[in-house]
């Protein structure tokens, strides 16, 4: 496989998945109500407005929903910023919610990359969960290494297996890929995801990257905690709640001291 070599300086782009009006019967989400997803994506598309512009130069922001954007149209006006930014609406939703979330998130970022008229192969695209703030997104692109194909974070505590969160377990929230990441394991994986088949897609690819790990460029962990902010969708739990902050904490200090702890 070939890797292409990147400077992780150079700006990079961020992808923002987004359901602002999930669809009816969605299994496993609390926060549901369109109202309240829409004041999410606006707040974290307000936040990453502001970044530097010589670190994060393109924002793609992509909905499955068809819904309308206007309010998204406006904050991305408003903030000052040079940043190019493309908002991007599709009926991505025709399919039996059964299939689960990772069907319809991972069919909707092919759908964003296909019809981007932003995106071009030497980009280094971050993605990220729509309505959550990575607050330190600017030191994770800063830290990053300067090769890689995908660059995730994973965890695999066999000693402790699932009593500090999930075990064996892909953080899908916000990870990064090169053109070549993209085409070798994100592009129509989507058909691969369906609850039913694989159960969680976290899973899933906590299996298929760390088979892979150095022979495919994939680096499985971030070398700093991401710090992230927002209400999680199954539960709606604060991810700034002092339970939360705590996990957090511990897996900074873990990160730093016993780096080959995957907490």
């Amino acid at each position: 496989m070939m890797i292409r070599k990147y400077n992780t300086r150079k700006p990079v782009a961020l992808l923002m998945t987004a359901t602002i009006t999930p669809p009816s019967g969605a299994p496993e989400l609390a926060r549901n109500d369109a109202k309240l997803r829409l004041a999410d994506y606006c707040e974290a598309l307000r936040f990453y407005l502001t970044m530097p512009d010589d670190l994060l130069e393109k924002i793609i922001f992509i909905d499955n929903s068809d819904s309308d954007l206007s309010a998204l149209e406006a904050v991305a006006s408003k903030v000052p910023h040079k940043k190019k930014v493309e908002l991007i609406k599709f009926q991505g939703n025709d399919h039996p919610p059964e299939f689960g979330k990772g069907y319809g998130e991972f069919k909707l970022i092919d759908y964003g990359i296909t019809h981007s008229t932003l995106l071009r192969p030497e980009d280094l695209v971050w993605k990220v969960t729509g309505r959550l703030r990575v607050l330190n997104l600017s030191q994770l692109i800063d830290t990053a290494p300067s090769d890689y194909n995908i660059y995730c974070d994973l965890r695999h505590v066999p000693m402790i297996g699932d009593q500090f969160g999930a075990n064996e377990w892909m953080d899908l929230r916000v990870f990064s890929w090169s053109n070549t990441g993209y085409e070798h394991y994100i592009r129509d994986s989507f058909e691969l995801l369906k609850t039913e088949l694989i159960g969680s897609p976290e899973r899933y690819f906590f299996k298929l990257l760390k088979a892979v790990n150095k022979s495919g460029c994939v680096v499985p962990r971030f070398r700093i905690q991401p710090n992230i902010a927002g209400f999680g969708g199954r539960l709606n739990v604060d991810y700034q709640n002092k339970s939360y902050r705590y996990k957090n904490g511990l897996r900074r200090v873990v990160r730093l001291v016993a780096p080959w702890i995957w907490l």
